[in-house]
């Protein structure tokens, strides 16, 4: 794909430039040698292996942090911004400019590859054990202690959050907004890792560096962090306290590393591994003898009672107590029992319905209640074909071909029988129900003729005889809403059922000038202007309104109180099936777009929730098909189809996060964490009172 080839690109450019500038930064008097770059993967493997799998932890924890932003929506941004202000947009205004952006944009991620790769390749390039030990050991413990900010406090980037401010790196190009938005979860801000990875390595170097053989490679580490700084607040990327919080990790990561370095290389120095390994195989009873005497020697100092044990102990409690409460709210879908290989599902309030198709049989149609989990057969007459299937409320109407059949939703006697069949003289391309000001219920249906306002009998209430050629159909109470071409671009118009009044909108489906032009460079065709409307999702005050722009579709959300209409999906990208119930939105989308792929609707794709301000994903790295999301009482609903092909009913809890259980262990361990706590301070009291004691017995 594009952003693969980006990605590459900079990959290849940092590891070329950390390589020329090797001979310039490598200590004087060590001679370059391509030797020495096979004799380095030999000799500091391990050392490879703590910094590299780092980048193998980030896939899980980033799906991880989607999860939890989902789930539980914990986020610092507002205070952050009530602190700062918008000073972050007066830096982006005074400087801004195409080619500077452009040029700070390869810098962001390649700079960032050539400083990270540069300060870990050319200590073990040079063989200087004593650096290597300490730089590799800085950079995991950089990542280690970021991992809770990430995941708990988020952050989102500043051109997501400051009015006027753009995330100039982010839209320089599809392909890089792609990549981007592939690897980033936009809510990593906290700390800023491309200021506290460099920091705390030249940090590690001022500090151990003694006789000054890394001098050139610190001082210009030290040009690169001011460069960083300027532009991870230029590109709208990170705020202030980001920088701050970066600073702070990388003064704690290097205080770690000098506290526990001899611990971890006395035992996984690469030297001392190969010697034991040729032990074990030459003298394995010795071997097993070292290793017993080890084990015993790192767990004594935690059989008497101490601070240490007292330390071990609350961490033990914390982690875990963590690690279950992260779990439940990381796994809040779940699959609707009995409801098997259904191809289309509708829900709203407390009703998921499945259509489901068997071989040679007639769709079987299953209501299922969420909230007494119980599953209801929808009867009526067979279908020939399989039909859809609308609700709104307690109401429901299965239509197809030339038939609809008008439902309210009663389980009295097991199975839900429909309260009219109605068959119409022409075929129905689309269906929707509503509520007129009285109360009374509708179905508004799009034919050839235009679209005709019935009652559930199939009597005609009103008739829209001018919605011919109507694209898309849906309504909301006492307004039908559908969409045509008109001659200044996609519209949509809204009928009062009760008052027969008519309002048209017009859609603005353009995104912003950087995005069009970029996706024209990109070859990516796209006509907001002579758009269509697909589909359409409304409640009482908002429109959802699909736009097919050409290559892809675009979401657009109309305020029909204010007036004012914005895209919430990502504009380059693929997004539909919007379901928009109260204050939210559900939504499918590609989680990346690639022009050479011919069909959108193959790709692979994660549902959303726009809350208001932002899209959160709620099924992240995708690697499945997700379709029909729908707004349910106890969150959201929507179909997925595994790449073997097996389809299920999925159901999303956007409320009560945390199991029973999970209260329960949060209650035990505040009860066991308050006397530990105390514990430890008495300890930690007593035993900084040791050396003092002991010299006075001395006197």
């Amino acid at each position: 794909m594009a952003q693969t080839g980006i990605y590459l690109t900079w990959v290849t450019a940092a590891i070329l430039c950390s390589i020329v500038l090797m001979p310039l930064l490598r200590p004087r008097f060590i001679r370059h040698s391509w030797s020495a770059y096979v004799d380095m993967f030999r000799r500091y493997w391990f050392h490879m292996v703590i910094v590299f799998s780092v980048y193998l932890w980030k896939d899980p924890l980033d799906q991880i942090d989607r999860a939890l932003m989902a789930s539980t929506r914990i986020e610092i941004t507002p205070y952050i911004y009530a602190i700062e202000g918008d000073v972050v947009l007066w830096v982006q205004d005074k400087f801004q400019s195409k080619l500077l952006t452009s040029g700070l944009t390869h810098f962001y991620v390649m700079g960032y590859m050539t400083a990270i790769f540069s300060a870990f390749i050319y200590p073990i390039y040079v063989d200087d054990r004593y650096m290597a030990d300490r730089v590799s050991l800085t950079m995991f413990y950089v990542y280690i202690l970021a991992v809770p900010f990430y995941l708990f406090l988020n952050v989102r980037v500043t051109g997501d959050v400051i009015p006027g401010m753009e995330t100039l790196a982010y839209d320089l190009t599809p392909e890089i907004r792609n990549w981007f938005a592939g690897i980033d979860p936009f809510t990593n801000g906290m700390p800023s890792l491309h200021v506290g990875m460099p920091v705390a390595i030249w940090l590690a170097f001022i500090r151990w560096d003694d006789d000054g053989r890394w001098n050139r490679f610190t001082n210009l580490l030290g040009v690169f962090i001011l460069v960083t700084s300027f532009t991870i607040v230029y590109l709208g990327i990170h705020w202030i306290a980001d920088i701050l919080g970066g600073v702070i990790i990388a003064h704690l990561a290097v205080a770690l590393t000098d506290k526990t370095r001899k611990g971890v290389w006395g035992a996984f120095d690469e030297r001392l591994i190969g010697r034991r390994f040729a032990l074990l195989i030459d003298n394995p009873k010795l071997a097993m003898k070292k290793a017993r005497r080890i084990i015993y020697r790192t767990l004594r100092p935690y059989r008497q009672a101490s601070k240490k044990q007292t330390s071990a102990a609350i961490v033990a409690v914390l982690f875990l107590t963590t690690t279950i409460l992260v779990y439940d709210a990381t796994h809040q879908s779940f699959p609707l029992e009995g409801v098997e290989f259904p191809s289309e599902a509708t829900g709203e309030g407390e009703w998921m319905i499945a259509v489901n198709e068997t071989p040679d049989e007639a769709p079987m149609i299953t209501a299922w209640n969420l909230s007494t989990t119980e599953s209801y057969v929808v009867g009526g007459a067979p279908w020939a074909i399989t039909p859809s299937v609308e609700i709104s409320e307690d109401k429901m109407a299965i239509y197809a071909g030339f038939r609809f059949d008008w439902f309210v939703i009663d389980t009295s006697f097991g199975t839900i029988s429909p309260q009219y069949r109605n068959d119409m003289e022409m075929r129905i391309h689309d269906l929707a129900i509503g509520t007129t000001v009285d109360g009374t219920s509708y179905a508004a249906i799009l034919d050839d003729d235009g679209i005709s306002v019935l009652y559930p009998s199939g009597s005609e209430i009103a008739k829209i005889p001018d919605a011919v050629g109507a694209t898309a159909l849906t309504a909301s109470g006492d307004s039908v809403i559908w969409a045509t071409n008109g001659t200044g671009g996609p519209e949509l118009s809204i009928f009062s059922v009760s008052s027969e009044t008519r309002q048209n909108i017009l859609v603005n489906a353009s995104a912003s000038d950087e995005i069009e032009s970029g996706l024209i460079d990109a070859e990516i065709l796209v006509d907001p202007a002579n758009g269509t409307v697909t589909e359409i999702s409304a409640d009482g005050t908002s429109i959802a309104a699909v736009v097919d722009v050409g290559q892809m579709r675009r979401i657009v959300l109309f305020d029909r109180v204010v007036g004012n209409s914005a895209i919430i999906s990502e504009p380059a990208w693929d997004a539909w099936a919007p379901h928009l119930t109260g204050d939210s939105i559900v939504f499918t989308q590609i989680t990346a777009f690639d022009p050479n792929n011919q069909g959108i609707d193959n790709d692979l794709n994660d549902v959303y929730l726009y809350d208001g301000s932002s899209s959160i994903s709620l099924t992240s790295g995708s690697e499945a098909f997700h379709e029909d999301p729908r707004i349910v009482s106890i969150g959201a609903a929507w179909l997925v189809t595994d790449e073997d092909g097996n389809t299920i009913l999925e159901v999303y809890k956007l409320e009560e996060t945390f199991e029973p259980y999970s209260s329960i262990l949060l209650q035990a361990a505040v009860v066991i964490l308050a006397p530990l706590l105390m514990l430890w301070t008495v300890q930690a009291a007593s035993e900084s009172k040791l050396p003092q004691d002991s010299a006075s017995s001395n006197i």
